[in-house]
């Protein structure tokens, strides 16, 4: 399978209905990497393929967390405010700030968004793609729905059946699959050290949602950037309308970056593991590790999954990212995190080892403590912290268009 299959059959999974916002975003770090051990990814040679493509707004369990990232939020409580606003404002200025990522949401305010005013209109329902965002390390391309009587959320779906006997139901108005293309050229086509990754995000608004693009290498080769100006041509497919919504987007990295190559290694059973690179942009923080088993099994790493704390002891929020394996068992992670909200002296990378519900089992649902959080187990062994210069990162941050 290949990555951009992994994408389409994750948006035709459904999801049962979830409670409330808060409770998602509270959950939403710790949770994500539940999934880790269940998506594919591809190797040097195409084979064995398990992904890490990340996701949020997700429970507990390795299943439900790919549900609810495909369900969007038809069952979620909003506040009166919220909705009444949402009512009146049948186009939202800055879709951005509608998400739980610091990045994303003051990018406008730095300068760092392109207004397209993009639309298209098939059928009675238009699709608005009115802002796009990057930095070099990912594309975010904000995308509204317009029309009459949509009776669920954009990213909405349904599952009838279990197994291999599921059904996936589409409602009118919401997205069943997406395409992207890089200067014409299908992001799934992409091989080698050129691998990309794409993802689907909902927001507080219904009817809204954010499209995200990710370039990623593999072990042993140098880091894969997407080009500083391309033309993105995002293809839609909308349950109701017989045309793809197709826009064809002229897109430029709107920031600088900075980096730093630590080479930090620290051990944990016979795995070496490597904080290669750390990359700031003023919407993204990239980490590059590298973990070589001495056995070459990738059983005894598997399971590991790593944080990013800043000098004051706060966990960054986690993004994006994807995992690739190598021939000889050893794999390159890519993890891209949300910005710092001051510039860091000092960056810290923890590793733990998540306790599951069933002691016997290596993967699937979480074992949870009293306050609902995932059980933990740090490794200490593998803690890192690292200087890095925070003035650099700090003019990168107050960096305006």
């Amino acid at each position: 399978m290949k990555i951009y299959d992994l994408d389409k059959k994750l948006r035709e999974i459904g999801r049962e209905e979830l409670n409330e916002v808060p409770e998602i975003i509270r959950q939403r770090q710790d949770q994500v990497y539940a999934s880790l051990p269940h998506h594919p990814i591809e190797n040097k040679t195409g084979h064995n393929i398990r992904s890490r493509i990340m996701r949020k707004f997700i429970v507990a369990t390795a299943a439900a967390v790919i549900l609810v990232f495909i369900g969007g939020l038809s069952g979620v409580m909003m506040s009166p405010a919220l909705a009444n606003s949402l009512k009146n404002l049948p186009l939202i200025s800055n879709i951005f700030k509608l998400v739980d990522d610091l990045g994303l949401q003051t990018a406008e305010e730095q300068g760092l968004v392109e207004d397209t005013k993009a639309s298209v209109t098939h059928e009675g329902v238009t699709l608005h793609v009115p802002q796009v965002i990057f930095d070099g390390l990912r594309l975010s391309l904000a995308v509204q729905r317009e029309g009459d009587h949509f009776p669920s959320a954009i990213l909405d779906s349904e599952v009838v059946g279990e197994g291999e006997n599921a059904k996936v139901i589409h409602q009118r108005g919401e997205i069943k699959d997406f395409k992207m293309f890089i200067n014409g050229k299908p992001t799934h086509e992409y091989k080698g050290n050129q691998r990309i990754g794409l993802s689907g995000l909902p927001t507080e608004d219904p009817h809204s949602a954010i499209f995200q693009m990710t370039a990623h290498s593999g072990p042993g080769e140098s880091a894969y950037f997407l080009p500083d100006h391309f033309t993105l041509t995002a293809q839609f497919w909308l349950e109701g309308t017989k045309e793809p919504f197709v826009f064809e987007l002229p897109v430029r990295k709107q920031t600088k970056a900075t980096s730093f190559s630590p080479k930090e290694t620290r051990s944990w059973n016979n795995v070496a593991v490597t904080l290669d690179e750390i990359q700031f942009t003023p919407l993204t923080t990239k980490v590059t590790l590298n973990l070589e088993p001495e056995d070459g099994s990738r059983e005894v790493y598997q399971n590991l999954i790593f944080e990013l704390w800043d000098g004051q002891g706060n966990p960054v929020n986690i993004v994006g990212g994807m995992g690739t394996f190598g021939e000889a068992g050893e794999s390159r992670s890519e993890l891209l995190f949300d910005r710092f909200k001051e510039a860091p002296s000092t960056v810290t990378l923890k590793a733990f080892v998540p306790q599951m519900a069933d002691p016997s089992a290596k993967t699937g649902q979480f074992k949870l403590d009293q306050n609902g959080e995932p059980v933990k187990h740090y490794l200490k062994e593998l803690e890192m912290s690292v200087q890095v210069n925070q003035n650099e990162i700090e003019k990168l941050y107050n960096l305006s268009k």
